[in-house]
């Protein structure tokens, strides 16, 4: 069996309080430790002034790869490491979030066994102290509902930390423009991906995204609308009438 390959990509600025985790995260992955499959980890830096890159050195691994250098954004760092990979799965996780331990196992069995170019998990809530203490199965992602911009504003959000893509589907990522964005440059990836490919739910924690003070997503919500219906379409009367059953399905029990 050919091994895949993951390419993760982690933007980070004066991180030394959270990197660890993250890190341990991507290197103690199951799929790792039994050697069947294997790791980029590209570590985009933007010129930290803290023990950040003497925290990433300490590791030793050769699967790392830090880029350091100013940049204008997290979008902009993501950008470079994505323009690193060729070949195989990817996904990109901040730090301070972290995987679960057999996330890439399963997503390898995923893509695997089915014909699919692009999965997320559970929603999945960590607090500060790292506890997982919430979890949402999404109900369903339509692709007509990510062109108007319905995700993240009139439905729940995609989780980043449990989405994985092939790498194929980089193709359709303008990385010019994506280093442009400041607030929704995840939601840039996912409309470019549902123009071509359906998002595949699978039941199975992979990621979680932990909640502390002083987050983009927080403080400047109206500032990532404003760059979600920048590249949106209208909301048509059909989009409004799935918006409003997927709302109250997005709610029910999952049984349901």
């Amino acid at each position: 069996m050919n091994k895949l390959t993951f390419n993760i990509v982690t933007p980070i600025l004066n991180a030394e309080s959270t990197i660890t985790e993250t890190i341990r995260s991507v290197l103690n992955q199951s799929i790792f430790l039994k050697n069947h499959a294997n790791l980029n980890y590209f570590i985009v830096d933007a010129k930290s002034s803290d023990d950040s890159l003497k925290i990433i050195e300490s590791f030793k691994n050769n699967n790392i790869t830090v880029i350091s250098e100013k940049d204008f954004g997290m979008y902009d760092a993501l950008s470079k490491g994505f323009a690193r990979i060729t070949n195989g799965i990817c996904s990109y996780i901040n730090a301070g979030d972290y995987y679960s331990e057999h996330a890439f196992e399963i997503v390898a069995d995923v893509f695997r066994s089915k014909q699919i170019q692009w999965l997320t998990g559970l929603n999945v809530i960590y607090n500060e102290n790292s506890q997982f203490v919430s979890s949402s199965l999404p109900f369903k992602y339509r692709k007509r509902l990510f062109q108007c911009g319905a995700y993240g504003s009139k439905l729940p959000f995609v989780q980043q930390e449990s989405t994985f893509w092939q790498a194929d589907l980089n193709s359709v990522i303008d990385l010019n423009q994506l280093r442009k964005f400041k607030y929704a440059g995840d939601f840039y990836l996912w409309k470019k991906f549902s123009e071509i490919t359906s998002l595949t739910i699978v039941e199975a924690y992979l990621g979680g995204f932990k909640i502390h003070t002083g987050q983009l997503s927080n403080l400047h919500f109206a500032k990532y609308l404003a760059e979600v219906n920048s590249i949106s379409r209208k909301v048509t009367a059909v989009d409004k009438a799935y918006i409003l059953a997927d709302k109250l399905l997005w709610y029910a029990p999952p049984k349901l």
